[in-house]
């Protein structure tokens, strides 16, 4: 017997679908609620309410937006560099270090077929579709360092291989600061192939 109330226990489990979050911090998160006065729970259901249903995906780069274009799309329009991402998150660092000025586009995901996920699944027809269209010089591929990221990063290059479009990848290297001796083979491979000159 649960010595837990069960509408508490359904709360405990939404939270622990979130993810990243365990069994003991959504525990902890629904009884923080339930500590709350009852206006600052109803105004944190009001705001998850109205998230849901006001932001979209932008259908131009499929990243979160409350507008029928998102700002980015509008204000940079004909700006000839754009930036693939896995989702809509991982535009923000790229905007709050201000390094980027083009455009970007939300693959929504990266292969994995061992969680189901193939080309299909991700808005790879669109991508090409833009590359082409607007005449786009450079694609920056910004998707991470997983192998899963690199097959998306291949399948992509090799995609686009017949179109007129410079191809990067960001480097991957050695953090600032870091000893050699703790440096892992693979991101010590990839910084010694992405030496630059001095």
């Amino acid at each position: 017997m649960s010595v837990e109330p069960e509408s508490l226990e359904a709360l405990i489990a939404e939270f622990a679908g979130l993810p990243g979050i365990g069994q003991k911090t959504a525990r902890r998160l629904a009884y923080h609620v339930l500590t709350r006065p009852k206006s600052d729970v109803e105004r944190f259901a009001g705001n998850l309410t109205n998230a849901i249903e006001k932001v979209h995906p932008c259908p131009q780069c499929h990243a979160f937006t409350d507008q029928d274009i998102c700002p980015t799309c509008t204000e940079r329009a004909g700006a000839k560099a754009l930036c693939v991402v896995e989702k809509s998150s991982d535009i923000i660092p790229f905007e709050r270090s201000g390094i980027f000025k083009g455009l970007y586009f939300v693959l929504g995901g990266v292969l994995s077929p061992l969680d189901g996920i193939g080309p299909e699944h991700l808005h790879l027809p669109q991508l090409a579709a833009r590359v082409k269209d607007e005449g786009i010089e450079e694609l920056v591929l910004a998707l991470g360092s997983s192998p899963e990221a690199d097959s998306t990063a291949l399948m992509i290059d090799r995609m686009l291989a017949g179109v007129n479009v410079k191809r990067t990848r960001l480097a991957r290297g050695i953090p600032m600061g870091s000893d050699l001796e703790f440096i892992d083979e693979v991101t010590m491979l990839r910084a010694f192939e992405g030496r630059v000159s001095l």
